[in-house]
């Protein structure tokens, strides 16, 4: 009996040692998920040519912006890392704004500038 007491409180104290492990705070930003679905988002746009549909993603990929734009960073990166994600977030509302104006035949070459955008920043800021 005292053997099986004995390594109870064993494996309850190392329970204790290498249980879960601590959550994040609450409202902060798993920055690598977010970008994962942004990455799913871009896609999307990519493989769509349905003005309506990439209009959905669009409005999809900048809510996922404006969340990683209040994601944490390296240290000494945060001040860097926000302008690049006001400026990506800035980019997102001007091709939001001309599709919803109708301008819709230059959609290809605002998207391809909004990738090079993407593309600039995403080599800085790598999750």
């Amino acid at each position: 009996m005292r053997i099986q007491a004995l390594l109870l409180s064993a494996t309850l104290g190392l329970g204790g040692c290498f249980g879960a492990p601590e959550s994040a705070p609450e409202g902060a930003i798993d920055l690598q998920q977010t970008m994962k679905a942004m990455g799913r988002e871009w896609k999307a746009i990519n493989g769509s040519e349905d003005p309506l549909v990439v209009a959905n993603h669009l409005a999809t990929l900048h809510q996922l912006a404006s969340d990683a734009s209040r994601a944490m960073v390296r240290k000494g990166a945060q001040p860097e890392y926000e302008a690049a994600m006001n400026e990506f977030l800035e980019a997102v509302t001007q091709v939001q704004a001309a599709m919803a104006s109708g301008e819709v035949e230059d959609l290809t070459s605002q998207l391809e500038a909004l990738d090079a955008l993407r593309k600039q920043h995403h080599r800085s800021f790598k999750p």
